[in-house]
């Protein structure tokens, strides 16, 4: 499906990672209560971050909740090693979730939401940080 850009952005950091608690291969190893605070954390996490870009965002003009949005993500690591990719994005199911409960998106679902590029960076200086970009789409590709 042809996807327009209707040029509303934003973007958001948050101070951490995901937790390990969220990747779906380490969770199954965990009692359901570590992985319950867990979410609750890192939702809460996403769900403040997002105030201060919301504010600048609507300052320009930006108009909130986006219909339909492509979501692209950027996890910055201390160390260099493997990663998955998938799995970090399993991980930040709670994090649409706040998008959604803080007004920025309409909805997580595949006819308002599409997951673009998921970006995996090593710089010790900025460790950890977790960038979301938000970007407003006439249509959702699917």
């Amino acid at each position: 499906m042809f996807e327009m850009l209707t040029g509303k952005k934003m973007r958001i950091e948050v101070s951490q990672l995901p937790p390990q608690e969220l990747n779906p291969n380490f969770s199954r190893y965990k009692h359901w209560g570590h992985r319950a605070e867990a979410r609750r954390v890192w939702r809460a996490a996403v769900y403040y971050s997002v105030f201060d870009a919301k504010t600048k965002a609507e300052r320009s003009g930006t108009q909130f909740p986006f219909e339909k949005a492509k979501l692209r993500w950027t996890f910055i690591f201390g160390v260099k090693r493997k990663r998955d990719a998938d799995n970090l994005i399993a991980s930040c199911k709670v994090s649409q979730d706040a998008l959604v409960d803080a007004g920025i998106l309409l909805s997580d679902d595949t006819e308002h939401l599409q997951i673009g590029k998921v970006d995996i960076l090593v710089d010790p200086e900025r460790a950890p940080l977790t960038v979301i970009e938000i970007e407003e789409v006439n249509n959702v590709a699917g």
